[in-house]
Order: structure tokens, then C-alpha cells, then sequence
């Protein structure tokens, strides 16, 4: 899985995804995009979640542009990252 560095300019952001039981209580799956074909789905803390298990909801992401592509640094243990359409991001 590609991970990134995110530079001290970049923006936070909330992310459209689906939301899922994680393997601890602490943590919830979320994978992007909420429908169709998945991209990435990742453990994540549930303090950087909106939204219930089973349903759509959203993610605390750090967006960074690279060559004219819009990736989120999603907060997983990793940070992993996920290109994303803009359409997909709240504040």
C-alpha cells in the first residue's frame, strides 16, 4: 500500500466513505469509495470517524495534490493513501 508523508500545508478534510465494525472496540473499517467498486478500505480510530457502522459516513483525511491528482492520507496505522474525487469531501 502506497503511504505518503503529508506536507505541514496540507489541508484536513472529512471524506465520504462507508463505515464498519473494526476488529477492536476502539476502531471502525472504512472503505472508499461508500459504493461500487472499493479502492481502500483501512482500521481506523473511532475519534477520526462521523457516522454508525453499517452505513455511510465520514473520515478525518489530510489532502495533498500531486501532478493535478487529489490523494487523502487516511488516518489508519499506516496513513495509508487513496486518490479521491473532489465531490467526495465535505468541511
Amino acid at each position: 500500500m502506497a503511504t505518503m508523508t503529508p506536507p505541514a500545508s496540507a489541508e484536513e478534510r472529512w471524506l465520504v466513505c462507508r463505515i464498519d465494525k473494526g476488529m477492536f472496540s476502539d476502531e471502525l473499517a472504512v472503505t472508499y469509495p461508500p459504493e461500487g467498486e472499493k479502492q481502500m478500505s483501512v482500521f481506523v480510530s473511532n475519534s477520526a470517524t462521523q457516522g454508525q457502522p453499517g452505513q455511510k459516513g465520514k473520515v478525518r483525511v489530510t489532502l495533498v495534490r500531486r501532478n493535478g491528482t487529489l490523494f487523502a492520507v487516511l488516518p489508519s496505522s499506516n496513513q495509508d493513501v487513496v486518490s479521491v474525487r473532489e465531490a467526495d469531501l465535505t468541511t
